[in-house]
């Protein structure tokens, strides 16, 4: 029978020394690798937020700009805002070191203002309401929606007794539960609190809705809530349809398309064109002082959109009242 020999003992020495320095080198390189991760991973933090910075200040520098632009179209011509002027011309896509900035303005007084419906005047809320929903027949969406959002914003415990409203009864036993605002909207997305409003009701509703306060910077304190004017000379077709029950379809669109001609220069040129006059209570202007910018600013992979509610006051100088980013 063989009889197998024991290694000498330096040599099993040896290999225990060997499994150790490789169990030390594969710490050292885990413990390396995570390092240069963690080293790397700073560097981008530090690299985002920096950009991030950049496009803020960017963003920042946009709103300036549309504030002289409002400003310089005021003092060409102050008794008319139209989109033939200067502040409604997209900025297009600018470079600036290390990305590229653009920008665009809206005219919110050519859409609806849902807080209209909150007016302290008795008429003008009650003409808003009719409006509200002479504009979602217009879009081919129920107009019993209004009463839901007219009882958002106004007070009081009970729902519109014409409707299917609802107040804190009905919002408190969803889930989660809330309550009623009872009070004017401060962000158009609120909508999508009110009953009756789904996303696709809401994504319809966009593009002619907007939120405006009822009282203007700078007013009394208890100064009443006034209705805001639509615009006619910025106005979309169906929030011109809106104006009154007698207005269609064809014939708002035609007037939209008669100002792209010529603005505007009274309200009697569209009554002349519709052969009809906004309903009572319903106030319309050719100015308008709140307008919506919208810039996007790119830094490397960073970007910022940035929404700025601003008014133009008396003698065209302009202020940002809300600043908002990503979403409206």
């Amino acid at each position: 029978m063989r009889i197998r020999r024991r290694a000498p003992a330096p040599i099993r020495q040896r290999g225990v020394a060997l499994l150790i320095a490789l169990v030390i080198m594969a710490i050292a390189a885990t413990l390396s690798t995570g390092m240069i991760w963690n080293r790397e991973l700073d560097i981008r933090r530090t690299a985002n937020s920096i950009q991030g910075d950049q496009a803020l200040e960017y963003a920042l520098g946009a709103e300036a700009w549309a504030e002289q632009i409002l400003r310089r179209d005021y003092l060409s011509n102050q008794n008319n805002t139209n989109l033939t002027q200067d502040w409604a011309m997209q900025l297009p896509p600018l470079p600036v070191a290390g990305g590229s900035i653009t920008g665009q303005m809206e005219d919110l007084q050519g859409l609806f203002n849902i807080n209209n419906l909150a007016s302290s005047n008795v008429q003008e809320s009650t003409a808003a309401l009719a409006q509200f929903q002479r504009l979602l027949i217009a879009l081919n969406l129920d107009p019993d929606i209004a009463y839901g959002v007219s009882d958002w914003v106004n007070p009081g415990n009970q729902p519109n007794p014409n409707s299917d409203g609802a107040k804190d009864e009905f919002y408190s036993q969803l889930a989660p539960p809330y309550l009623t605002a009872e009070q004017p909207m401060a962000s158009i997305s609120e909508l999508l609190l009110v009953k009756g409003i789904t996303p696709q009701i809401y994504a319809a509703l966009l593009p002619y809705v907007c939120v405006l306060p009822l009282i203007h910077p700078g007013s009394q304190p208890g100064a009443p809530m006034r209705s805001t004017a639509i615009n006619i000379n910025t106005a979309p077709a169906p929030v011109i349809a809106s104006l009154n029950a007698g207005i269609t379809t064809s014939a708002a669109e035609a007037a939209v398309q008669t100002r792209l001609q010529q603005p505007y220069q009274s309200l009697n040129d569209l009554i002349r064109l519709l052969n009809i006059t906004p309903a009572v209570g319903v106030p319309t202007s050719l100015t308008s002082s709140y307008f919506q910018l919208t810039a996007q600013a790119k830094i490397g992979g960073t970007q910022i959109t940035l929404y700025s509610l601003l008014y133009r006051i008396s003698g065209g100088a302009t202020i940002a009242i809300r600043r908002t980013f990503g979403t409206v």
